[in-house]
Parts: structure tokens; C-alpha cells; sequence
């Protein structure tokens, strides 16, 4: 599930595989994010920190993506997917909680 606080239309969510906040509710809470995000299965890509600590304080938490790095262009974006997409991916199968830095992608649950 994509967050809005992350590009919409970018070649690496353009799959059907990605549900998009904006296509559901652009006013949907956090809370609503996540019990929608847990209840049907989906990894919540974002950009926002309160996913973080939901994450960490929840005991049945969904898989989040937490990306902290600052305001890209689209082409850097696009250069930063590039590099480290797949690698990320395979990460979040074996994690909970992925923290996607601009130097660093560690799982941290």
C-alpha cells in the first residue's frame, strides 16, 4: 500500500501488485492505513514515521517500508529505486520492518 506522501505515478509502483491511499481515501487516517494495510495482508511503503512506531509498539504488526531520506527529484528517485529496488524487496520477504535510508536499507524487526 502506498502512502501519499510518496510518488503516485512512478514506474516501480505501477503494478498491479500496489494499491494506492490516494485510489481508496486521500483522508484515510493512519489508523485506517494500518487496519487496512493488516487486514489485507499488504506492506505499507512510506514516508511518514508513525508507521514506524505503530510497527514497533504493535503485536501483530504489518510490513512497513519506511523510506527517510528527503525530498528527491523524480529522477533521483528513479536513480535511488534503480540501485536498490530488488534488494529491498527481497528484504521486506524476510522482515517486518525495513528502515530505507539514503546510504543504508536494514531491517530492523
Amino acid at each position: 500500500m502506498v502512502d501519499v506522501n510518496l510518488p503516485r505515478y512512478f514506474k516501480y509502483f505501477n503494478a498491479q501488485e500496489f494499491e494506492f491511499v490516494s485510489d481508496i481515501d486521500t483522508r484515510m487516517s493512519d489508523q485506517k492505513i494500518w487496519d487496512y494495510a493488516c487486514s489485507q495482508g499488504l506492506i505499507i511503503l512510506t514516508k511518514d514515521s508513525d508507521f514506524y512506531t505503530r510497527c514497533v509498539l504493535s503485536t501483530k504488526p504489518a510490513k512497513v517500508i519506511h523510506f527517510r531520506f528527503g525530498n528527491y527529484t523524480l529522477q533521483q528517485l528513479h536513480t535511488f529505486f534503480e540501485k536498490n529496488w530488488e534488494m529491498i524487496r527481497e528484504m521486506i520477504e524476510k522482515s517486518t520492518l525495513l528502515i530505507v535510508d539514503e546510504d543504508e536499507i536494514r531491517a530492523v524487526l
